[in-house]
């Protein structure tokens, strides 16, 4: 490698070097006047807030110190005659028993009938499952 190319390659890295250098300094900075401006900002937005409930508090306690108004008397109801309460019921209590045997029967044919409706439900308009209406 010829020395002008090594010279070249040697500033370009000291020019890198030192503008890296420049922004990490910046940068820094930056985060500092950052993070004062916000704690500066946070503390303002918690002092508003602070009165603000401070405020709220005081007008609280001064309607808690204040009797409230008496209430409306009762209109008076008329009483009906009571009714019988209604019948309670009670299950017959359960004994065990053995199982009783089951009977096995024969129920006979419903009838047949000779006219064959449509159910209600069918409409008159068929389309095959392919279709859809838009």
């Amino acid at each position: 490698m010829k020395k002008s190319h090594v010279f070249v390659l040697a500033v370009l890295i000291a020019v890198g070097a030192t503008l890296g250098t420049y922004a990490l300094t910046r940068t820094t900075e930056l985060g500092v006047q950052a993070r004062t401006a916000s704690k500066q900002s946070t503390d303002a937005v918690i002092a508003a807030r602070a009165r603000q409930l401070n405020a709220l508090e005081v007008s609280l306690r001064k309607a808690l110190a204040k009797k409230p108004p008496s209430l409306p008397p009762l209109p008076k109801v008329k009483t009906q005659p009571s009714q019988p309460a209604p019948p309670v019921y009670v299950s017959a209590p359960v004994t065990r028993s053995a199982p009783a045997p089951a009977a096995i029967t024969r129920a006979a044919p419903a009838p047949v009938n000779p006219v064959k409706q449509a159910p209600a439900h069918q409409s008159e308009h068929h389309s095959s499952g392919g279709e859809q209406d838009d």
